[in-house]
């Protein structure tokens, strides 16, 4: 296993994280199902292949998947670092969702109830809140650290405006750093790039990528998007999630595909090594051990120079500047200093 910084603090996390999205025997948003006991042995699986960062959210599966990885995580509690979320709807209260102060203080109960444990390593907001000012929710956040049941802070799915306002404030009122940001990142989806990623190098913060090979997509066990087998996300549930650029999918794919042949191994560990070469954590979300083993393998995948190089032209999108302008503007700041 590969291991980095947690963005600018001293504790170090393994380049492969396993998410828990496919957790729980409710199955209720039709991604997994993956019962208890074959849960746990894929957390074990993944503690002895050298994995230490676990994440999971107090909506998944309504709270179940909290419970089967804080059960699993017992026996090397200590040993990792142990994640989760709030902003989602917890309950039918007007008030069970958000990033207020009243709705953190009850989630952090709930999660650690849930997790058995008496802290959160890494407890990220799980979306904007745009009814709750972001001044109040930091607040929440520090006070949660200041008490012991947090340890990082880190926020999901925030624009690179919202991010900056988040860590600017919390910067100006000596608030703990947020150390990582956990965003949709992949071959077939690569807008982040536009000013998420920057920001994110600027403020020293971890990427984290939920969703790496695009709900399946680059596993390559799909030819048809038309047909899809049976057994697979999509043919169950007849959509995929997270967005993609449709138009791109084949050619991306094929060049995949090709490099698999040429490394003499799966699509899968192709999609997921392009992003760990690019200094990101990947969330792995299983709902076999099959498919455990095969993503936990990609560490060990070299990319050349050449194949990195062709699948950033396969999969380049439209960027939001021209090359020359912002070379232009580096150019004339330079002049200037």
């Amino acid at each position: 296993m590969k291991y980095i910084r947690l963005g600018n603090s001293g504790t170090l996390v393994s380049a492969i994280a396993l998410g828990t999205m496919t957790f729980g025997e409710r199955n209720a948003w039709k991604l997994g199902g993956v019962p208890v006991e074959e849960a746990s042995k894929m957390v074990g699986r993944a503690y002895d292949a050298g994995i230490n960062l676990f994440d999971t959210a107090d909506v998944y599966d309504g709270g179940r998947a909290e419970e089967i990885l804080g059960e699993a995580v017992k026996p090397f509690r200590d040993e990792v670092v142990l994640a989760t979320k709030v902003r989602g709807k917890t309950g039918t209260g007007i008030n069970d969702q958000g990033l207020s102060r009243y709705h953190i203080a009850r989630a952090i109960k709930e999660s650690l109830r849930r997790l058995g444990t008496d802290r959160v390593d890494l407890y990220q907001f799980h979306g904007w809140d745009s009814i709750t000012p972001v001044e109040e929710s930091i607040d929440a956040m520090q006070a949660l650290i200041d008490e012991g049941l947090v340890i990082y802070p880190g926020i999901s799915n925030f624009s690179a405006w919202q991010m900056a306002a988040t860590q600017s404030l919390a910067t100006a009122r000596g608030y703990s750093h947020y150390v990582s940001a956990q965003m949709n990142y992949s071959l077939l989806n690569r807008d982040i790039e536009h000013e998420v990623l920057p920001y994110l190098s600027y403020a020293q913060m971890s990427l984290l990528v939920w969703s790496p090979l695009q709900g399946g997509l680059l596993s390559g066990k799909y030819t048809d998007l038309n047909s899809p087998p049976r057994g697979t996300r999509l043919g169950d549930t007849g959509r995929v999630f997270p967005y993609f650029e449709k138009e791109q999918y084949p050619a991306i794919l094929e060049k995949i595909n090709a490099i698999a042949r040429e490394q003499g191994v799966t699509a899968a560990q192709i999609s997921l090594a392009w992003l760990i070469n690019r200094g990101s954590i990947v969330l792995i979300g299983a709902r076999t051990r099959e498919q455990l083993e095969d993503n936990l393998n990609a560490v060990n995948v070299n990319l050349t120079p050449e194949q990195v190089k062709e699948l950033d032209e396969v999969s380049a999108q439209r960027v939001m500047y021209p090359n020359w302008m912002i070379q232009n503007q580096n150019n004339d700041r330079k002049a200037t200093v």
